[in-house]
């Protein structure tokens, strides 16, 4: 913990809300150098919110210029950032303030607060709450153990990996999609668990269309002169009083099954 940068901090953040305590989090971690590295996770917590949250606050920090990443988060567990908080003076200007005639600096705050309009867009979006696992609730095919996918969903949301709500819902939507029999769907509190999010849809089936029955007697026509070796004008001449939908399903099988009697 160094006392130096929490009293910077809390004197000269621009923040307001969770970002404000996600900068003070780090400044509790840092040395007297200003390194800290805390993971994600533990920044989460400490600031009261989603670790997707923290990603997107420690970038907007880097673009404001008070922090540096010294070492990028790694992919997978345990695998945690290295950060070095910046102060003004080293950056070489104020607070992001002007100065008054007296030499005093007024700070400007951020626009970041708990009720602007670009807090809320930008909190929401990263944020799996109860409102977004609702509504992955009501895509999902199998409604089966709510209970239990909620506490896998609130799980979920801790992992430093848990993609975009948006991400989820989208996989959710391609799998329901590939479910032919709802026996074989797996619990929303399995899917998540698994994380499988992450699954590769190779095809979607596509619902069989059936056909009536004249279109298939025609079928069947066009199939059995092909296979007799009747030229197709003859077979054409004598469908000609059927409407044109059977002379095209009798005319387009002749052609397949010829085309198979011609590569043997």
């Amino acid at each position: 913990m160094s006392v130096k940068w929490i009293s910077q901090v809390w004197l000269s953040s621009p923040y307001r809300g969770e970002r404000l305590l996600l900068h003070l989090a780090l400044a509790d971690f840092a040395s007297d150098e200003g390194i800290c590295w805390p993971s994600q996770t533990t920044l989460a917590r400490k600031a009261r919110c989603s670790v997707n949250w923290v990603r997107l606050s420690i970038a907007q920090m880097v673009r404001d210029d008070l922090i540096e990443i010294v070492e990028p988060a790694g992919a997978g567990r345990g695998k945690v950032g290295k950060y070095r908080l910046l102060g003004h003076a080293e950056k070489g200007h104020t607070d992001d303030g002007l100065s008054t005639a007296e030499g005093h600096t007024v700070r400007v705050e951020r626009p970041h607060s708990d009720t602007s309009h670009t807090y809320l867009l930008n909190r929401k979006e990263p944020s799996l709450t109860r409102d977004q696992f609702e509504t992955a609730w009501k895509q999902y095919p199998r409604k089966v153990a709510k209970a239990a996918a909620w506490r896998a969903w609130q799980k979920m949301c801790t992992d430093a990996e848990t993609p975009a709500v948006d991400v989820i819902i989208d996989a959710i939507t391609q799998y329901a999609m590939t479910i032919t029999e709802m026996r074989y769907c797996a619990h929303m509190a399995t899917w998540l668990t698994q994380q499988r999010w992450n699954d590769v849809v190779t095809s979607i089936p596509k619902p069989v269309q059936k056909r009536e029955p004249r279109i298939d007697d025609a079928m069947s026509f066009g199939a059995s002169c092909a296979r007799t070796g009747i030229s197709i004008d003859e077979m054409l001449e004598s469908i000609s009083h059927r409407p044109p939908d059977e002379q095209a399903a009798a005319l387009d099988l002749y052609k397949q099954i010829s085309a198979q009697h011609r590569s043997r």
